[in-house]
Formats: C-alpha cells, sequence, structure tokens
C-alpha cells in the first residue's frame, strides 16, 4: 500500500513528490504523461468553451492543478467532468495560479457540466408524458432537465464575449435533452424558475396547488394571474418534455 500510494502521489505531483526508487525514471514519466493526457483531453472535451476562451498555458497549467490536487472518488472517465467541477467548487480558491481565472470560470464550468449531464441522464422509469388536465396532476421536473440561475450570461460567452463584471439582472436558464437526444437551453424568467425549482421537488402538490403556494410565496396580489401564467408555461414545457407526472 505504500508503495502503491508513492507511485500515485509521484504520478500527479511530481514537483512534490519524490520518485520510486524501484522504477526508473522514464517510465514513470511515461506513465505520468499517459495519465494526464487522458485526463485533460476528457476536460477538454467536457468543458470546450472554457478551453477555449484560456491561452494554452492556463489551460494546461488549470489541468495539472487539478490533477495534482484533487482526490478523485470515482475511477470512472464518464465522471471526470463532475470532479472536476467540484474542484473547482472547492479547492481552486487554494491555487496561486486563481488569481488569473475569468470571474465567470466556475459557472460556466457548471453551465457547460450541466449540458453534458442532461445529455447523458437516464429517463426516469417512472416519467409519464402529462397531456390531460394538467392543472389537477401532480408534475415534476424531468431527469434530463435543470432549471438554472447564473450571475453572468453564461450562454453567451465566447472568445469575443467576456464579461468582466456581472450584470445586474441574473441569467436564468433551462438545460434540458431535446428530441434529437442533443442537449439545449431556454433562456427563462424569475417566475419560471421559481416555478421549475418548486417542481423539481414536488411529489403531492398538483400542480393547480402548487402555482397558488407560488403566488403565496411571491405575496402576488392576484393569484389567478400566476395560475394562468403559469399553465401557460406548464403547457409549453410538458411538450419539449421538460415536465412530466411526478
Amino acid at each position: 500500500m505504500r508503495a502503491q500510494h508513492a507511485f500515485t502521489h509521484y504520478i500527479r505531483d511530481p514537483k512534490n513528490a519524490p520518485r520510486p526508487t524501484d522504477i526508473e525514471e522514464r517510465r514513470m514519466n511515461m506513465y505520468r504523461d499517459l495519465l494526464f493526457t487522458n485526463i485533460s483531453n476528457v476536460i477538454s472535451d467536457a468543458f470546450p468553451v472554457l478551453k477555449q476562451i484560456s491561452s494554452e498555458e492556463h489551460w494546461e497549467a488549470l489541468c495539472r492543478d487539478f490533477f495534482a490536487r484533487h482526490p478523485s472518488h470515482s475511477p470512472y472517465f464518464s465522471e471526470i467532468s463532475q470532479e472536476f467541477l467540484q474542484y473547482l467548487q472547492t479547492e481552486r480558491h487554494d491555487s496561486p495560479d486563481a488569481k488569473d481565472d475569468f470571474p465567470f470560470m466556475l459557472e460556466l464550468a457548471h453551465y457547460e457540466w450541466a449540458e453534458l449531464f442532461v445529455a447523458i441522464a437516464e429517463d426516469g422509469d417512472s416519467e409519464q408524458i402529462a397531456n390531460t388536465d394538467p392543472l389537477n396532476q401532480v408534475l415534476s421536473v424531468a431527469h434530463t432537465a435543470l432549471s438554472l440561475a447564473y450571475t453572468y450570461p453564461v450562454h453567451t460567452i465566447s472568445p469575443d464575449v467576456l464579461p468582466t463584471e456581472a450584470p445586474e439582472q441574473p441569467t436564468y436558464l433551462v438545460v434540458h435533452r431535446s428530441d434529437d437526444n442533443r442537449a439545449g437551453f431556454l433562456e427563462t424568467t424569475p417566475m419560471t424558475h421559481a416555478l421549475l425549482t418548486a417542481l423539481a421537488d414536488n411529489t403531492e402538490l398538483t400542480t393547480n396547488a402548487l402555482l397558488i403556494k407560488l403566488a403565496n410565496d411571491l405575496q402576488y396580489p392576484n393569484p389567478a394571474i400566476i395560475i394562468e401564467g403559469g399553465l401557460n408555461i406548464v403547457n409549453d414545457f410538458i411538450s419539449r418534455g421538460i415536465i412530466v407526472l411526478a
């Protein structure tokens, strides 16, 4: 076990770990380069916009810092994107290079992770299309959709659009899987985000009861307007497969 720990420690962080004496340096370097290349390729594929807007030097340093410092809990390459997001959320701020990161980096990475998540998410075993009387049905959000709120307009970021400050208004998005099994997004409103957030964990309330509760929570003086507008949103999202029977 001690030999295995020494091996992996050197593979991950050769600058700060001694090389195992029973393995020649050339072979250790080959192992290290192979593993790092595989992992950095997976990260690059999962976060293409973040890579595109970063310099080559900064991107490689970011990947190497993740490779060296993050204790991944999953052995599967398919879950490396989740591990990378966790690294950005909990560990990146301690890196000496973090001062050069984009202010929106974490939000952009989360958005790109969300696109990958809904693209490969499994359909819920019990999910059914709600197609009759949705106002009196118990509805929820499909496993293949996420309602998200960001301080930056992450869906517009590109090499030509690099915001330096967050705008006054947040950005609300629904990331969902379309009929052709590709991830897409819809820009929404605070009302739609509040509705989908309430529906995400809903197992008991009918849509009518949920909309009345939402109107009360928002202290809206005329609940009928919330119910009418909310029902229009629900019907639209049912047709897109975003809202399903709970």
